[in-house]
């Protein structure tokens, strides 16, 4: 029993001895368990501050998306309601009142709405037609210095055969080309076409843009029209000096054309004070944001005939 005693205290005695080292253990394995749970609690908050951030990043692009489309919007409605605005100008002027370079046309920009706007016109009887006016125009390549060789190529372009001329091209010459594709053999529809004809390229067209037009006009205006278009179409240099000279001390009247030209009828009657069609440019903006339109005003027939989205500042 004695043994039984010794024997049971030294069991006791080694249960208090290993008593601290199992409590030791238990802690470190409760601060382990706790330090992962920060572990994880910080990574999860780590996650969720970069979703949070994503998501205002989201919301911020979005809403700077959202206004500018609502921006853009608002700035088309802004062209178009200028170049509106000028159709119905020019539709009240007087029959009497000549198209003049010193006619207030250009609006200067105007706040309006939300944004501004400003609007630009001209009239296409400044410019040679290439269509209504054909036999004028070697006379204006020749003003402007051009190869007259791309009259061939021009009118093979716009007549109706398939007969090439001598510096022309035809269907033959068009399908050689890569991609191929076919001359129309029809009035030009714009001056853009031009570059599709043969020797013509894009600067050549661009050139050429400010004195033609394809809108229709059977006369030129000898108030708004440039040197180069006045001297192909009246031919003579000391007649075109007077043209000009008189025009810079004011709009050029029925009157005067008729007795300079009073020897010319045949001269007399490709001028006109008045053109049939006008080229409406409006340029709004709206913020940051900037819309351009281009359209063309058919004036006997007070009627929008060609719209075109613009790039800006282009």
């Amino acid at each position: 029993m004695h043994a039984c005693a010794r024997s049971a205290s030294a069991c006791t005695r080694g249960r208090e001895m290993a008593s601290p080292a199992s409590s030791w253990s238990s802690s470190v394995h409760r601060r382990a368990e706790r330090g992962v749970a920060l572990v994880a609690a910080v990574a999860a908050l780590a996650v969720l501050t970069v979703l949070a951030t994503g998501l205002a990043t989201t919301s911020v692009l979005d809403q700077h998306l959202a206004r500018n489309a609502l921006a853009a919007l608002q700035a088309d409605a802004l062209a178009r309601s200028g170049v509106a605005a000028a159709a119905v100008v020019l539709g009240e002027r007087s029959p009497a009142e000549p198209d003049a370079l010193s006619a207030r046309w250009d609006s200067g920009r105007q706040p309006l709405g939300a944004g501004w706007v400003e609007v630009r016109v001209e009239d296409e009887a400044r410019r040679l037609d290439l269509n209504e006016l054909a036999d004028a125009v070697p006379a204006l390549f020749r003003v402007l210095v051009l190869d007259d060789r791309l009259l061939d190529a021009l009118a093979d372009w716009t007549d109706g055969d398939d007969s090439p001329r001598p510096a022309g091209a035809e269907r033959d010459w068009y399908l050689g080309q890569t991609p191929p594709y076919l001359p129309p053999n029809a009035p030009l529809g714009s001056v853009g076409e031009l570059v599709g004809v043969r020797g013509f390229d894009a600067a050549l067209v661009e050139r050429l843009r400010p004195f033609v037009t394809v809108a229709g006009e059977t006369a030129i205006n000898p108030n708004t029209a440039p040197r180069e278009v006045l001297l192909a179409v009246v031919g003579d240099v000391t007649t075109v000096e007077r043209l000009l000279t008189a025009r810079a001390a004011g709009p050029i009247a029925e009157e005067d054309l008729n007795h300079l030209f009073a020897d010319r009828p045949a001269i007399r009657q490709r001028l006109t004070l008045r053109g049939q069609h006008y080229t409406l440019r409006a340029l709004a903006g709206v913020g940051e944001v900037r819309r351009a339109i281009e359209a063309t005003l058919d004036a006997p027939l007070d009627r929008i005939v060609a719209w075109r989205q613009l790039t800006p500042g282009g």
